[in-house]
């Protein structure tokens, strides 16, 4: 069963702004407990962490293990699965991804700058914050090109996400890269050479690979890299320094 909701949350649900006439009750407001105690026993090894108002009358929003969201009846009877996308004064728009910024833009706010592996751009005009992990292809190939990221203008703070988790070689790799004397070109000769040195001890340093990983899980960082600007909108997985620029204007 789990393996089916995996797969269905690939799927797409789209539905027009909610009548002005009905608007969506408060999160005070909601009764969801019946459809909370539905999904968990449909879905077994699956929590739902919150339930909160949904813009469409007669359903509720269920938060699935801290990071899905899916639509299900009051009465725990029928689930939407995928995105909710509303179409607001001619615009499409996405109301889970509007909330997921204003996450990421605070957790962006609490990063320190000494846990992150920075390469700074000299006339700089833009900062991302780019989740990665050494062992992806795409997150390789943007790093080839970093001088050109650099070149264009943007800095480009690297934080830790192992898509494995925490337990994996890669994370433990990476742990190494984050305690090195010099992480900046550690970083770069794991991505390039493929050549981890390791560190002399893993102490407080390594803290923040774990830390980082699990802030990217409430970013909904589903894949590496991923890229975000400093307001917490997600700029997309490996694109071009052009593309880049283009994309924070």
């Amino acid at each position: 069963m789990n393996k089916w909701f995996l797969v269905v949350l690939t799927g797409l649900i789209a539905a027009c702004g909610a009548d002005s006439n009905s608007e969506p009750k408060s999160n005070d407001a909601v009764n969801g407990d019946k459809a909370r105690a539905a999904f968990e026993e449909a879905f077994d090894g699956m929590e739902v962490t919150e339930v909160s108002a949904s813009p469409i009358s007669g359903m509720v929003e269920l938060n699935v293990n801290g990071r899905e969201s899916v639509y299900m009846t009051e009465d725990g009877r029928h689930l939407l699965i995928g995105k909710l996308l509303e179409i607001k004064d001619g615009e499409v728009v996405n109301p889970a991804e509007q909330r997921y910024e204003k996450v990421r833009k605070e957790g962006i706010k609490t990063l320190d700058p000494a846990d992150m592996i920075t390469y700074a751009a000299e006339d700089e005009k833009a900062e991302v914050y780019v989740f990665t992990d050494i062992t992806c292809g795409f997150c390789r190939k943007l790093h080839r090109h970093i001088d050109e990221y650099n070149a264009a203008g943007v800095t480009v703070h690297y934080l830790a996400f192992p898509r494995g988790g925490p337990t994996t070689e890669a994370a433990a790799a990476m742990r190494h890269i984050w305690c090195a004397k010099d992480r900046a070109q550690a970083l770069t000769d794991a991505k390039l050479k493929d050549e981890v040195t390791q560190a002399e001890e893993l102490n407080e340093c390594a803290k923040p690979v774990d830390e980082q990983y699990q802030l990217g899980n409430t970013f909904d960082v589903r894949g590496t890299p991923a890229i975000y600007s400093t307001e917490g909108e997600q700029l997309g997985g490996y694109v071009t320094p052009k593309q880049l620029l283009e994309r924070l204007e």
